[in-house]
């Protein structure tokens, strides 16, 4: 692409300096006869961006320059460069993913350890007892599904239900307990595997009332079906979109809040982190249940590896740090959590009326602007979406610190989601019998 920033100069020694390995000899009485070394010459300082330009930079690719006339001010430019640098640089590594038609990589150096496996590495390196690595080696597909079962045999009356970016979504039966499933399937590539292997092997090894109960997979003839609970309650998203006439109360937003963190707070816990939380991927039932769903784009850390630098996400809930290609911690699952909060609060996450680009700038220039309305919400509820907001990572605080807080003493009971889910619903179907 083009350089990010000049690189920082170093001094150097040498040729230019002192001999070195010898002393400076004596001064004799003869005269001798002194060498100058002249400045270089013919010295040219490439460019690659500069400012001068009507977009206020010079040198971009003509689609990013015609992206800056449509999205920034000049003055907005030359105020932040770097930050626009991140974004760009960051837009057009997405772009790149999207026409190669890969999925980010969701883990680099650490294989995907299950919990009892991950404590045991804990334990065994704060006893400075080394593991044979032989127990280290990464999951493989064939490690993952299920080749005694025939699903085409034990799942019937399939009916799709959704699709999403990795795949569809059925509802089926299990004929062996009549339990009602989700089975999603997702074709299987060369450079969706990787990711997919992840998502099975965290979904399979965490088991947490907040989290999407994984039940079985199979390799069907190229595609990789998953059988998971079914959500009645379909996701969060649904509740959100029919805003203008179903909203949240307090109780309602701190009981999702609650539900969520206590999800959060076990992942955490085993050095995963979650990397997509959002509306979509909070689903519901008819009970009352909140469930965190989706672990594609999860990713595993060690204690001794606590800070990843991969990009993934969804833009309008991406923390700053994650923009700026800033190594993260867990803690940006606490930053997406504010934006849903948020989200909640005024049925959109905050910028969603720009572009994508715009979005991601105003983010790490501005920060996330105030609710519209906050005379509306307690105290409790603006000091914790503040505390899940906080630009700084290190002073953002963690899943377990937030569990104690006050807001989530204000959550309300179950029912409050089954009204908001038939609410909902209802305005929906209004809506398509008026249309």
């Amino acid at each position: 692409m083009w350089e990010k920033r000049a690189a920082s100069r170093k001094k150097k020694s040498g040729i230019f300096g002192t001999v070195f390995g010898k002393k400076k000899p004596e001064k004799s009485k003869a005269k001798v006869d002194e060498v100058t070394i002249s400045l270089p010459f013919n010295f040219k300082r490439t460019i690659h961006v500069d400012f001068n330009s009507q977009s206020g930079l010079v040198g971009l690719p003509p689609e990013w320059e015609s992206k800056l006339l449509t999205d920034f001010s000049k003055a907005e430019v030359v105020e932040n460069p770097d930050a626009l640098i991140d974004v760009i640089d960051f837009m057009e590594r997405q772009e790149k993913q999207k026409e190669a038609k890969k999925e980010p990589e969701p883990l680099v150096n650490e294989p995907p350890m299950n919990p009892e496996l991950a404590k045991l590495m804990e334990q065994a390196q704060q006893m400075g007892i080394e593991l044979p690595k032989d127990k280290l080696k990464e999951t493989q597909l064939a490690d993952l599904v299920n080749n005694v079962d025939n699903p085409m045999e034990i799942y019937e009356n399939h009916v799709k239900v959704g699709e999403g970016a990795t795949g569809e979504v059925y509802l089926a039966r299990d004929k062996r307990n009549k339990r009602k499933l989700a089975l999603k399937k997702m074709q299987l590539t060369k450079d969706n595997k990787k990711m997919l292997v992840t998502e099975i092997e965290i979904m399979k090894s965490s088991k947490h009332p907040n989290l999407v109960e994984y039940i079985d997979c199979f390799n069907v003839t190229g595609y990789l079906w998953v059988a998971m609970e079914f959500m009645d309650g379909g996701c969060l998203t649904d509740i959100l979109e029919e805003f203008e006439y179903v909203q949240m109360s307090t109780s309602s937003v701190a009981y999702v809040c609650r539900e969520s963190l206590q999800g959060l707070a076990y992942l955490h816990s085993y050095h995963r982190i979650h990397r997509d939380i959002k509306s979509d991927n909070l689903l519901l039932t008819t009970n009352g249940e909140v469930k965190l769903a989706d672990f594609g784009y999860a990713a595993q850390l060690t204690e001794g590896k606590n800070k990843r630098n991969t990009i993934v996400g969804t833009p309008y809930w991406m923390a700053p740090e994650l923009i700026r290609g800033q190594e993260y911690t867990a803690k940006v699952d606490i930053w997406s959590l504010g934006i849903m909060v948020m989200e909640m609060a005024e049925g959109d996450p905050p910028y969603m009326e720009h572009p994508p680009l715009r979005a991601l700038f105003l983010i790490t220039t501005k920060g996330i602007p105030g609710l519209q309305n906050p005379k509306q919400w307690p105290a409790e509820f603006l000091e914790f979406t503040a505390l899940c907001l906080n630009i700084e990572p290190e002073e953002r605080k963690d899943s377990e610190a937030l569990l104690k807080h006050p807001f989530l003493k204000l959550a309300g009971h179950p029912s409050e989601i089954n009204t908001l889910i038939e609410k909902a619903r209802q305005i929906k179907k209004e809506m398509n019998l008026d249309g």
